[in-house]
């Protein structure tokens, strides 16, 4: 049986989304990769390309569950807002069956491997006026939902306004995770102000503390977010890349050096067919593959 895999038909209509969507059409028709695309349609979408976010999540049983799609950084902006679909409207129209939650919790914001997620602490800012009785009653009803053993929260990049983990890291097993080389955004932050070097090492500190009390050994991977000029900007983030049964679907963006090494090390890692997807139109509003795409 083939994966199932979804975009949005939205993405395919605009300028940054136009040659992604193309290039997932034209793998699809690969036997060898063995997945089929699904278009979300436009009438349940609402011109929101990140399905990721907005779709299921599927637990470690797969059961899909679907959380509540209202991120702060949609909902305070009335013309964000728009764009945030109609989520019962969405699984009744592609015939998928669900459980659902009151939760707040974008899909791009928790990594899931076996029976332990990594996920972001932004949930608990998205929750704080439903949960009154604190974080661990919320974290337990996601391990629950989910059917989760472990749930190891990490801090979001202060950088990053969705506040995800599918940029900053994966899992490649139960003890091993990506996590992006950060070594030029190291050396650019030791030359700025003292008090936004500060926030930098806090949470770089804190984030790398939260995967080694987990017991996770972390493996780098290429990131050369230092180069860009606009904090939303994603280019250079490799991070962001699809995982298939049969093939890693990784963002790419002309540069060969880093294009080039972190194919070998997705290869290495995952012991799978990697293939890159020019992507720098699209990560330029901040996601890329993994951000545009949901697994069924």
């Amino acid at each position: 049986m083939k994966q199932r895999l979804y975009i949005s038909e939205y993405l395919g209509g605009t300028d940054r989304g136009r040659d992604i969507t193309r290039q997932i059409h034209s793998l699809s028709s690969d036997p060898d990769l063995n997945f089929e695309v699904i278009e979300i349609p436009n009438s349940v979408n609402s011109k929101n390309e990140w399905c990721r976010d907005y779709m299921p999540i599927k637990g470690a049983d797969d059961r899909l569950i679907l959380f509540r799609y209202n991120p702060s950084y949609l909902r305070e902006f009335p013309t964000h807002r728009k764009t945030i679909p109609n989520q019962t409207k969405l699984y009744q129209e592609l015939k998928l069956k669900v459980g659902t939650s009151r939760i707040i919790l974008d899909g791009g914001a928790i990594e899931i491997y076996g029976r332990k997620a990594i996920i972001s602490d932004r949930v608990l800012s998205e929750n704080t006026t439903s949960w009154k009785d604190g974080c661990p009653e919320l974290f337990n009803q996601i391990k629950s939902l989910l059917k989760l053993d472990e749930l190891i929260v990490v801090p979001a990049d202060p950088w990053d306004f969705t506040g995800h983990v599918d940029g900053m890291v994966r899992f490649i097993d139960d003890n091993h995770v990506l996590v992006n080389d950060l070594s030029g955004l190291d050396k650019k932050m030791a030359r700025m102000h003292h008090l936004i070097k500060e926030v930098y090492l806090n949470w770089s500190s804190n984030f790398k503390a939260s995967l080694i009390n987990a017991r996770l050994k972390q493996i780098p991977l290429p990131c050369t977010v230092e180069r860009n000029e606009k904090d939303e900007s994603a280019i250079g983030i490799y991070m962001n890349f699809l995982l298939l049964e049969r093939c890693v679907l990784m963002p790419a963006y002309g540069d060969k050096k880093n294009d080039h090494f972190a194919q070998q090390t997705l290869e290495k890692v995952y012991n799978r067919r990697v293939i890159p997807i020019i992507a720098s139109k699209l990560a330029e509003k901040g996601g890329v593959i993994n951000c545009v795409t949901w697994v069924a």
